[in-house]
């Protein structure tokens, strides 16, 4: 029982580690990652612009989806593929040290903006 529990916290502290250095390196604050609602309204914030998307997180059905679109869009700026962002999703305290400690860069909400065709 001891060592289920120091197995769970140990996984605990490595995602609480590897959100809070996603956060530093989004330009946030590193305590802003612990508060939970908080972090979702702030990674709402950051991905789309408005903190007020996480309101359709309240529709029943419809919330899964935006939780794995949530996790795919956080993997895409910084860099990674969607498949990453599944494991976002569904592992958070083995991706987030991966994203957090490794040498992904955040890049800013550049994905979103689009670029002008080239022309002559």
């Amino acid at each position: 029982m001891a060592g289920m529990l120091t197995a769970a916290a140990a996984l605990w502290l490595a995602g609480t580690a590897g959100r809070w250095r996603c956060f530093q390196k989004m330009g946030c604050r590193g305590w802003e990652a612990v508060v939970p609602v908080y972090r979702t309204w702030l990674l709402f914030h950051e991905l789309y612009g408005s903190g007020r998307r996480i309101l359709r997180l309240l529709l029943p059905v419809y919330n899964v989806y935006i939780l794995f679109r949530c996790g795919a869009d956080l993997a895409l700026a910084f860099n990674r593929s969607a498949w990453f962002g599944l494991g976002l999703t569904l592992l958070p305290f083995l991706f987030f040290p991966i994203l957090g400690f490794g040498g992904a860069v955040y890049l800013d909400g550049s994905l979103n903006v689009r670029q002008p065709p080239y022309t002559f």
